[in-house]
Parts: structure tokens; C-alpha cells; sequence
């Protein structure tokens, strides 16, 4: 009965550590978005063009899915090479 208490303690702190490592990553990615609207924020603030603050918040929404799929993409060391359908055929 020990061993599996044991087991089983083991298997929950993994999931505790997981989902605190996810908090942290969602924390960091947060207050990197919440600077970057300040930052357009204080540029609009001064002045700067609306089209302009506009084209960079687009280019950062494109930037974070790109990090996104990024981090999400399997890197397993697969000597087949793998299928990016959207530019219709395999990546080398």
C-alpha cells in the first residue's frame, strides 16, 4: 500500500510541477504582451501615427502565433522529414 502512495505522490507532484510550469509561461507571456500595448499606448500618447501603432500591433499577434506553433511543433528527430501542408510538401 506504501508503494503505491509513494507512486501515486509522485505522479501528483508531477502534475502540480506541470501545471505551475504552464502558469509561469502564461505569466511571462502576459507581462511581455502587457508592456508591448503600454509601449504602443505611450507612442500614441506622443503622437505617433494610428496606422503605424496599428501595423505593429498586427505584426506582434503574428509573431506571438508563429512563437506559439514554434513551441508547440514536435522536434523528434525524424529522418523521413516532415509534412508543412501549408506550403504543400516536406520540410528537409
Amino acid at each position: 500500500m506504501e508503494r503505491i502512495t509513494a507512486q501515486s505522490s509522485e505522479v501528483l507532484l508531477a502534475r502540480v510541477n506541470r501545471e505551475l510550469e504552464r502558469i509561469s509561461d502564461t505569466q511571462h507571456r502576459l507581462a511581455r504582451r502587457k508592456l508591448f500595448l503600454q509601449e504602443q499606448a505611450t507612442r500614441l500618447r506622443l503622437g505617433a501615427s494610428p496606422i503605424e501603432i496599428r501595423l505593429a500591433l498586427r505584426a506582434a499577434v503574428l509573431g506571438e502565433q508563429e512563437r506559439n506553433q514554434l513551441a508547440s511543433a514536435d522536434w523528434s528527430d525524424d529522418s523521413r522529414g516532415e509534412r508543412d501542408d501549408r506550403f504543400g510538401g516536406t520540410i528537409l
